[in-house]
């Protein structure tokens, strides 16, 4: 985990904050900086110790002290002194994120506990690769590292972390066609876990400075874990630098219906507020009704029947599926006009139309009921689920579709 948090760390702060000279012209901050984009933490603690310490409210000094300490505890051996490193590591996150870090690693190592051991313990030979990779990592020396992680990549072809920190490496190196080739092969370990494309992603923009292959890399890191944090981190930073918007279509429904604890079949459901307004003039109050009722009868009758082998109730794609279909034929059959329709209907007869309703469901409108069907349906709609967050999520920028 050490070594997965520090990566993302070197890409957002050298991405974000290459320039700490800019803003910190002291010759140790300068010194700090030049060494840590080198990949030299070891050498750049000490220093980043005595900048913590003369600046207490730079919360960069602190991130940075935070992971050059993890960097130390790796290549300690006496666990009192990991432990020690690792509680002073945590602390410096802490310190950070109090006085405003904004990157979701370092609120990760807030979490971290000093008596869990830093690494597996030895075992078979890929993973003893692995460690004499991270070590080598830790004191900048990229090139053993990238040798080692390829080595443990061919001692188990299975093995994700190999391929995916040797594309890290090589990206560190500032060589894009080396580090697309280890992404990929991580990619082709495991394609639902959305690491590798998100940073293949920053290889193409930082390096390759190819803000479109970029793009399509980060979405490919949504679709693959899309209720992860981390996978929307990518995507977030491109639309800061093309100026774009992330924005997902807006579909406000009414709260879910709630059971009866005392009658199986009983179901409450929340009335749509009408606003003083007849039908007529404004249909979306009996529209929403009938989604309500349609997921009321879902909750009392069809899950029961459509999902025999599931003990409890829980929210489906289905039935969400059903009860917003419901209400786009509840809307035809009144002939409602568009300009009558509120927001949220509007954006469901587009989604509707272009036949993504469902990736709107599973992606934006998902909660741990409907989460539970993601996987099997991007197992077969995985383009579809590229395409929806294209088209009505991702607004602006490099040959964006509007």
């Amino acid at each position: 985990m050490r070594r997965w948090i520090a990566g993302i760390l070197f890409v957002l702060t050298v991405a974000c904050f290459g320039g700490v000279t800019a803003w910190a012209q002291e010759d140790e901050a300068a010194k700090a900086n030049a060494l840590w984009n080198d990949g030299k933490r070891l050498d750049a603690l000490p220093l980043y110790e005595d900048l913590a310490r003369d600046h207490p409210k730079e919360w960069m000094y602190q991130e940075r002290l935070a992971v050059a300490l993890g960097v130390k505890a790796e290549m300690a051996t006496d666990p009192a002194e990991v432990k020690a490193l690792v509680t002073r590591e945590r602390d410096a996150a802490k310190r950070a994120v109090e006085l405003g870090d904004p990157n979701y690693s370092v609120q990760l190592m807030t979490q971290i506990d000093p008596g869990a051991p830093i690494v597996a313990a030895p075992g078979s030979p890929a993973q003893a690769l692995q460690q004499e990779a991270e070590k080598a990592w830790g004191i900048g020396d990229y090139a053993t590292a990238l040798a080692k992680y390829a080595a443990a990549a061919e001692a188990d072809p299975k093995l994700y972390e190999a391929p995916l920190y040797a594309g890290d490496t090589a990206y560190a190196q500032k060589d894009l066609k080396t580090a697309a080739k280890w992404f990929a092969r991580a990619i082709s370990v495991d394609p639902n876990r959305e690491t590798a494309y998100r940073y293949w992603g920053d290889a193409l923009l930082r390096i390759g400075h190819d803000a479109a292959a970029a793009k399509e890399k980060y979405i490919d890191a949504i679709v693959a874990e899309p209720y992860n944090r981390l996978a929307w981190q990518g995507i977030q930073q491109w639309a800061q630098v093309e100026k774009a918007v992330i924005l997902a279509p807006k579909i406000d429904r009414p709260a879910g219906p709630v059971a009866d604890p005392k009658n199986p079949k009983g179901v409450t459901i929340t009335m749509p507020a009408m606003n003083g307004k007849k039908p007529k003039d404004d249909p979306s109050g009996a529209l929403w009704l009938s989604y309500s009722m349609r997921r009321a009868l879902w909750m009392s009758e069809d899950f029961r029947k459509n999902f025999p082998d599931e003990k409890e109730y829980r929210h489906t794609l289905r039935e969400e599926d059903e009860s917003l279909t419901l209400t786009l034929t509840v809307a035809k059959e009144l002939k409602a006009r568009r300009d009558q329709l509120d927001e949220s209907l509007r954006n469901l007869v587009d989604l509707n139309d272009a036949g993504m309703l469902d990736c709107w469901i599973l992606i934006n409108g998902a909660d741990q009921g409907i989460a539970q069907d993601y996987a099997s349906y991007r197992n077969e709609h995985r383009q579809l689920l590229h395409d929806y967050l294209e088209r009505f999520v991702v607004h602006g920028g490099v040959n964006s579709i509007q």
